[in-house]
């Protein structure tokens, strides 16, 4: 066992060296950053835009329980760009310039030469603004699935680090002053019920509400998990075009093996080889009165008809959410 854990040190000793070398080389300079909530395909689809390894991927580095140093903000802390400063500055300022190593947000990091940075997070849509205001160059891509597929599959997974308490957003004054104040009443009544699924219906709303009213449509690049499990190829080519440009983007390619591939938190990635969908597997298992008090909570936010009976999304009512007053 001893001489396990000296391999493992050294192991991780040369991975830091290697990343750390392509910050000092200034390998770093072409930033990606994949947002989402929790079991929204994030991991897989930084596989499927990561499939060479050009990029150093950034495995959930803003991570309160896995990563010490975000252990001083709760999940999904909301900042204005105003407030961006200070220790959340400093370290965010190691991240997005590479500079920034850990066990576990490197994990999966063993090419010798990178040319840019892949970082994947779950809980950080309502810093996603802020952060990048900061720091312009960076390109953020939020990823959305739908809200009853991911709040039943971190139902299987309650045991992980999730925000299960709806009330814990009002204890955020600025995010009431800003946005939370007109569903003050939704969230206080769903609190109350004590469902898990339903709590995390509204905690999808409101991580996804807040940075669609943030930003503008050409700021931040929305992808469906949906499509891109419909239509892989194309679909990360528009993730390429809006991080790298079209010309770029026309020479991707993705094989199946890439598409098929194992995830690193889901096991086969999008259950393509299984014999369920991970579109609408998840009407078999939620019941009327839980669906129905569920789409109550979307609609109050504008999520009402983000998805139609099959699934499949409607990219064009996220319009609706974004021009309410």
């Amino acid at each position: 066992m001893f001489g396990i854990g000296i391999k493992l040190k050294l192991k991780n000793y040369a991975k830091f060296f290697i990343v750390r070398s392509n910050y000092y080389l200034g390998n770093y300079k072409d930033t990606l950053w994949i947002i989402g909530d929790g079991r929204s395909g994030t991991t897989w689809v930084a596989n499927l835009i990561n499939h060479d390894k050009r990029y150093r991927e950034m495995f959930e580095p803003v991570h309160p329980q896995r990563v010490v140093d975000f252990n001083f903000i709760r999940p999904h802390e909301y900042c204005r760009p105003a407030d961006f400063n200070g220790k959340i500055e400093e370290i965010f300022a190691d991240i997005f310039s590479g500079k920034y190593a850990h066990k576990s947000v490197d994990r999966d990091n063993h090419t010798l030469c990178f040319k840019g940075l892949l970082i994947k997070d779950i809980f950080v849509n309502l810093l996603c603004f802020a952060a990048t205001r900061a720091y312009p160059t960076v390109k953020p891509v939020m990823l959305i699935r739908n809200p009853f597929a991911v709040a039943l599959s971190k139902q299987k997974k309650s045991h992980w680090c999730w925000e299960t308490e709806p009330m814990n957003f009002l204890l955020q004054q600025n995010l009431v002053q800003d946005y939370l104040l007109p569903f003050k009443d939704i969230i206080e009544s769903t609190s109350v019920k004590n469902d898990f699924v339903l709590n995390q219906i509204l905690i999808w709303a409101i991580i996804h509400y807040v940075p669609l009213r943030q930003f503008s449509v050409n700021e931040l690049h929305i992808c469906f998990y949906e499509q891109i499990y419909a239509s892989p190829e194309q679909e990360i080519k528009k993730i390429i075009s809006f991080a790298r440009g079209p010309e770029i983007a026309s020479r991707f390619k993705l094989g199946k093996d890439k598409i098929n591939a194992p995830s690193r938190v889901v096991g086969t990635a999008s259950n393509v080889l299984s014999g369920t969908s991970p579109i609408n597997s998840w009407q078999k298992e939620v019941s009327d009165e839980t669906y129905q008090q569920g789409l109550e909570i979307l609609r109050q936010f504008g999520f009402a008809d983000l998805y139609d009976d099959s699934s499949m999304p409607n990219p064009e009512a996220l319009l609706n959410v974004r021009k309410q007053s």
